[in-house]
């Protein structure tokens, strides 16, 4: 029978982010806000590994790393995506949106 590197991947991942939580609870409030963004993202990181549609040898090469959870955040961490521009373009769209509401209501009260 062959090794399920997925399930175990994702057993793994699930046990990193719990110790890390764990870790942040024994912290003082300043230190856990500094660490605020990391948890975010390893929160994040843990639903697209649980969600992650892994060939046999990619879940096992992700296993295989001592704290695969840390090296997808610290990948993360230079890639040149971030959640502000998803950010931003959410206020833009939202600010438009409330705009267009503004404006809408505005001609119906008239």
């Amino acid at each position: 029978m062959a090794v399920d590197y997925k399930e175990l991947l994702n057993e793994k991942v699930q046990d990193e982010y719990e110790s890390f939580i764990a870790e942040l609870k024994g912290m003082p409030s300043e230190k856990v806000i500094e660490h605020a963004y990391e948890k975010v993202i390893k929160e994040d990181l843990v639903i697209c590994i649980e969600n992650g549609n892994f060939s046999r040898a990619e879940a096992k090469a992700l296993y295989q790393k001592k704290c695969p959870l840390d090296f997808c955040y610290r990948e993360w961490l230079e890639t040149d995506c971030s959640h502000m521009d998803m950010l931003e373009r959410t206020v833009n769209e939202t600010a438009d949106r409330a705009y267009r509401e503004m404006k809408a209501q505005n001609r119906e009260s008239r």
